[in-house]
């Protein structure tokens, strides 16, 4: 997958799965169940012209002018300059989840553009096997873009060599942050490598390290959702909360909009109590439904402690994915969720 499609917890933006075609193979794609696949809904691999106002339509009710998009690689869609354009018409600030491998055409054609209104959040995981060809187009995304970049990386492992991430942000003058994740599992019978959580402390002792070595550069990490808690000691805690920008243990619905207008909880969630868009009229409608559905799955954890957890009792952590609770069970949950009452369609 070129990015995580996930978001910071809390956030109140959807994501918007423009296209599932993607030139990676990474191990870990938590959209693995969704890359170069149509649902019944879907006639094609990408988001049609109309179905992309129709969300803006959308967030326009919900007064939240954030257009994130992503796949896939999002930049593959045939219209995706055009697409950029008309969102910064209607006055929306657009944010590119992207691996960076942009044809130079088209790179070119996006500097010009404001540099308030595009960012971009540059997925740049080693697990990939790519291209010399690749690797080069890579470093022309984040030459020509430079402070509007903030690079990620997905951890599949307890441990990384993440120097290289510090070597472009210096050498291409990208924003001082690395978002940091951790791989998730796929709710259903789709496999992708993710980090067991018997390795989530010493996973935890590996980031605390990155977060000191990192910030003696003046970077700090920013993390996805999906860690716990008790990945650290409280005195880890306060070092992150010192050296990171920011850390909650707590899930929230992050929302993904399908090219068909079908939307899901998260990525991680891809396959199971999907809804769709035009069931509700704003995003805050989304967010309390889904928190709702979802309520009982939280109770159980990713792991088993996490039953008698005091963190997870006074609500600090959610205990971890919901994709291990969910994929603990001797069934999955149902593909399609309970159509909310008095739905918008």
């Amino acid at each position: 997958m070129l990015c995580r499609g996930r978001t910071p917890a809390g956030s109140l933006n959807v994501n918007i799965f423009i296209t599932n075609h993607c030139p990676r193979k990474c191990s870990f794609c938590f959209a693995r169940s969704r890359i170069g696949l149509s649902t019944e809904q879907e006639s094609a691999d990408i988001m049609s012209r109309e179905n992309i106002r129709r969300v803006m339509d959308f967030l326009e009710r919900s007064e939240e002018y954030q257009l994130r998009l992503l796949g896939g690689e999002p930049t593959t869609h045939p219209e995706f300059l055009d697409i950029v354009k008309e969102a910064m018409d209607r006055n929306f600030r657009v944010q590119i989840f992207t691996n960076g491998m942009l044809k130079q055409e088209l790179t070119d054609a996006l500097g010009d553009l404001p540099r308030d209104r595009l960012s971009f959040l540059c997925n740049v995981s080693p697990q990939a096997k790519d291209t010399e060809e690749q690797r080069e187009q890579v470093r022309y995304t984040l030459k020509k873009f430079n402070g509007r970049v903030q690079v990620g990386v997905t951890l599949t492992g307890p441990s990384m060599d993440y120097r290289y991430l510090i070597d472009y942000i210096e050498k291409y003058n990208l924003l001082r942050r690395i978002r940091v994740g951790i791989a998730q599992p796929i709710v259903g019978p789709t496999r992708n490598s993710h980090l067991a959580t018997a390795k989530y402390r010493e996973t935890g002792k590996f980031i605390v390290a990155m977060a000191l070595e990192c910030v003696k550069k003046d970077i700090l990490l920013g993390f996805d959702c999906g860690l716990t808690l008790c990945m650290f000691t409280e005195e880890e805690i306060g070092i992150l909360t010192k050296s990171a920008d920011g850390f909650r243990g707590l899930c929230d619905p992050i929302i993904d909009v399908g090219p068909g207008l079908d939307i899901w909880h998260c990525f991680p969630l891809a396959e199971t109590l999907n809804s769709r868009l035009d069931h509700f009229r704003t995003r805050r409608q989304i967010l309390n439904y889904y928190k709702k559905i979802t309520m009982p799955y939280k109770q159980l954890g990713c792991m088993a402690e996490c039953v008698s957890c005091v963190y997870r009792k006074r609500q600090q952590c959610t205990g971890g994915c919901l994709a291990h609770a969910m994929n603990s069970l001797n069934r999955f949950p149902p593909r399609i969720a309970p159509e909310p009452p008095g739905s918008a369609c």
